[in-house]
């Protein structure tokens, strides 16, 4: 038979094969850095350094991370120990806090099982393991953070991974764009705004140099941590978008392909034979319909419509009318979503039991809190809203919508309480958990201050009391919810100044309230013309029911 005059790889791209030397690879290979098999070689590695499917397979890490070519040796090298992490006892103990902790929860760019892999091996870039490190560093118990407080212990480890992100050689691959999001995440809880926004920049642009989701690895752990990587950058930006008001740049389309379902995600293996995740396979299970983070992207997308909206309002874009109509739309946006969702995502308590059972308790949660979210924030402007229509009759669209408003932020009050009393399911991936309890918190304040009926103010009282019991422990975590305290705070003055619906009115201050989390914000009425109101006053005298946590808050500060 005659012998081949070029390579696989050039066959199969149907490119022309041009040796430099006799006895070399290809240029097309070089280039790659791919095995030629001119050279007779046993296998060939593929450009995301995955084994050619048929081949054996070798557990390699799911970030992208370019392994070197085989060299001939008896024993595995040890890598060096690197100054600027931890000792490696505490690198381990640290990553496996962040799954715990953060991923899934927060962030959904890694494979558990495959990373640490990797990262127990010496073979994960050093700004990912810093990264990870500066996230959860503040809730390690180990001794060697004892003598350093849990808001300070983030940022030098911040800094040694932004530097290391900076040094790095290759600057466009799948590891550069989970560490520009983790950066930027970190930098964003320790309130450094610009650099936060320069990360997530470069993260949307590697995205889409990427080609993300369209080119994906062959390897199928690899697709899937990719897949994951573009979506959680495009519900990042629509939160970067709704919070900052820049316009997005991500768009998406129906064809991309959704997360794949958590447990069968997390039970991948190297070992697996790539047929096990054939698209035809995982079509037919049905894996990409029936995850919670499916279910989340669409929530997502409406989270940005809903502050798009309450913008609107406010730089008066909207007419009484259109603004009604729009919120009837978003309204059925949220029931649809939630009328959509197969049984085993529902609210229940048996589904509650049963993802907590299989270590996904946490992740069933953020669905529902920010689902609730959504909803308070939507509902919101209908606490003040007169009563009666121009033409003098009832408005029972805004009374129920009112209603509805104080339905969720007591939903979702007790959602994160039943959540965060579970040892184990402490509700701590984000510091902006904080702020979705001010804002609840500041609803149930309504309640107080206006309801007529006992019970709902019992329980109003009640959930602001577990409100508040959540906020200082979180608080001990984040700085940034101490910034949410502070602006819960100046709310109950305001109230405290003006004991009327009119603090609920949805103006520029409420705006920079209720969807500006990560900035501070000035007293409302600070002219002193605003007095006290003694309609705040309880039957018999008692202290104004808007004290309640003020003295709360005096007490812990």
């Amino acid at each position: 038979m005659r012998p081949a005059s070029s390579c696989t790889q050039c066959r199969s791209r149907k490119k022309r094969c041009n040796v430099p030397q006799l006895g070399s690879s290809c240029s097309l290979c070089i280039r790659k850095n791919w095995k030629c098999d001119l050279l007779n070689t046993a296998t060939s590695i593929d450009r995301h350094g995955s084994p050619r499917l048929g081949l054996p397979a070798l557990p390699l890490p799911s970030q992208g991370v370019q392994l070197p070519l085989p060299q001939p040796q008896t024993t595995p090298p040890t890598p060096a120990p690197n100054p600027n992490l931890p000792p490696p006892a505490i690198c381990n103990e640290l990553v496996d806090l962040y799954f715990d902790l953060i991923d899934e929860k927060q962030i959904i760019l890694f494979h558990r099982k495959t990373f640490i892999t990797a990262q127990r091996a010496g073979r994960v870039p050093d700004f990912l393991v810093l990264s990870m490190i500066a996230l959860v560093a503040r809730f390690s118990c180990n001794p060697f953070f004892d003598n350093i407080q849990p808001w300070d212990r983030g940022k030098l480890w911040l800094k040694a991974g932004t530097q290391a992100f900076y040094a790095r050689s290759e600057l466009i691959n799948l590891a550069s764009l989970q560490g520009s999001i983790i950066l930027a995440f970190v930098a964003f809880a320790e309130g450094d705004s610009a650099q936060e926004a320069l990360l997530a920049s470069q993260a949307i642009c590697m995205a889409r140099m990427l080609r993300l989701p369209e080119n994906l690895s062959l390897d199928p752990i690899q697709r899937e941590v990719e897949i994951r990587a573009f979506w959680e950058i495009w519900m990042t930006e629509n939160w970067d978008s709704g919070r900052t008001q820049i316009p997005r740049q991500l768009t998406v389309s129906p064809v991309f392909k959704q997360p794949l379902e958590e447990e069968a995600f997390r039970n991948m293996d190297a070992s697996d034979p790539p047929e096990r995740y054939s698209e035809a396979n995982i079509e037919a299970l049905g894996l990409r319909r029936c995850g919670l983070w499916s279910s989340m992207l669409a929530m997502s997308e409406i989270h940005v419509q809903v502050m798009q909206f309450n913008d609107a309002i406010v730089q008066n874009q909207l007419n009484p009318a259109s603004t009604r109509q729009r919120v009837r739309e978003i309204a059925e946006m949220l029931d649809s979503w939630l009328h959509g969702l197969p049984s085993h995502l529902q609210d229940t308590s048996e589904n509650r039991h049963r993802y907590a059972s299989r270590g996904l308790g946490r992740e069933f949660t953020v669905q529902w809190l920010v689902y609730h979210h959504q909803s308070q924030l939507l509902y919101y402007q209908f606490l003040n809203r007169n009563a009666e229509l121009p033409e003098g009759l009832p408005d029972h669209e805004a009374e129920v919508y009112a209603d509805r408003c104080r339905m969720h932020a007591a939903a979702l009050s007790q959602v994160m309480w039943d959540t965060n009393s579970v040892p184990g399911m402490e509700c701590l991936w984000s510091p902006v958990n904080g702020h979705l309890l001010v804002v609840a918190s500041s609803i149930l304040l309504y309640t107080l201050l206006f309801d007529t009926e006992d019970d709902s103010i019992t329980r109003a009282r009640t959930l602001l009391e577990q409100n508040f019991i959540m906020l200082l422990q979180f608080r001990k975590y984040w700085s940034l919810v101490e910034l949410s305290m502070t602006r819960l705070r100046a709310f109950h003055r305001a109230c405290q100044m003006n004991s009327t619906k009119e603090n609920f009115n949805i103006d520029h201050w409420m705006i920079d309230f209720l969807n500006r989390y990560d900035a501070q914000i000035s007293d409302r009425y600070n002219d002193g013309n605003h007095q006290q109101s003694s309609d705040a006053q309880t039957e018999g005298g008692d202290t104004p029911a808007v004290d309640l946590w003020l003295q709360l808050s005096e007490v812990h500060r």
